[in-house]
């Protein structure tokens, strides 16, 4: 069971790493395109702000998970350091299970916001709202599933492992 979740850890890290880096570069050419087009040509792509926003938040949702897989986001090591060695691994699986909560409270609250405004059209790019909204609900499937991971890979590694890689 260990080595299906560890491959999975991987493949979730790779996965999220990977769609990160895109927005990320997609991003960068888009405003650098758009710059480049304003100060030639005069004028730039009329979606292309509000498609690096959109972007923007995609790849943060991506790289959300991609940090908390690879336990490189903000944590309190103050009250970390206070506790036994024999309660550190009990913390971190505490830790996951609220990150769970965190990751369902977001889609649900998504789920909430597409249904009341996800019908709309976004005016720069004519593409509906919910394509944009969905974020929400995708990064906080992925913040669930990378607590379940996590909280899983925890607990099924001897006490005093690293479950990150």
């Amino acid at each position: 069971m260990s080595a299906l979740l560890s491959r999975i850890h991987r493949g979730l890290i790779l996965f999220n790493g990977s769609l990160a880096g895109l927005a990320m570069m997609l991003i960068f050419l888009l405003v650098a395109g758009n710059a480049f087009a304003r100060y030639t040509y005069g004028g730039s792509i009329s979606w292309g702000e509000d498609t690096a926003i959109y972007l923007m938040i995609y790849g943060l949702m991506f790289g959300m998970a991609w940090a908390y897989l690879q336990d490189k986001h903000i944590g309190f090591d103050l009250i970390r350091r206070l506790l036994p060695a024999h309660w550190m691994r009990w913390q971190a699986v505490a830790v996951d299970l609220v990150v769970l909560a965190v990751g369902i409270g977001l889609m649900v609250s998504a789920v909430e916001f597409i249904s009341a405004r996800g019908g709309r059209t976004s005016s720069s790019t004519g593409m509906p709202m919910w394509l944009f909204q969905a974020s929400m609900l995708l990064g906080g499937g992925l913040l669930s599933l990378s607590a379940l991971v996590m909280g899983a890979l925890r607990l099924s590694q001897p006490a005093g492992e690293e479950a990150s890689s």
